[in-house]
């Protein structure tokens, strides 16, 4: 878009909301500490993951953890209008929280054979 005023040119550009709303919705350096924290965690018990990440189509972020090898989905984490929500293989309906470090506490505890990761998680005092 081009003015002109009073014989001087003026530029002005347009900034389109949605796209500024879209960035601002991905994952923070803090949430994404907590997925990392998650990896080392469920890593010191013998477990290998490869992850994924992307934005929804309505902003929303989203985070999927594979199994190294088969490939097999093994949780899948978003952000939906400010809550956080987990669905998994190993759990019977999605699992939802306010904050992310307390699901991703919560989501550990719940899955099978991960005991010992859940009982590291809370001994941890990085995690806390």
């Amino acid at each position: 878009m081009r003015l002109e005023s009073a014989g001087e040119e003026t530029v002005s550009s347009t900034v389109c909301l949605a796209d500024v709303r879209f960035r601002r919705r991905r994952w923070s350096n803090r949430e994404l500490a907590q997925f990392h924290r998650m990896l080392a965690i469920l890593r010191d018990v013998g477990l290998a993951f490869e992850t994924e990440s992307g934005v929804s189509d309505e902003g929303d972020p989203w985070l999927v953890f594979c199994e190294v090898g088969s490939g097999d989905m093994f949780a899948h984490f978003a952000r939906i209008g400010g809550e956080y929500v987990v669905c998994a293989p190993c759990l019977n309906q999605p699992v939802t929280g306010a904050t992310l470090h307390l699901l991703v506490d919560h989501f550990i505890g719940l899955c099978p054979c991960r005991g010992a990761a859940a009982a590291r998680s809370r001994s941890t005092p990085a995690a806390q």
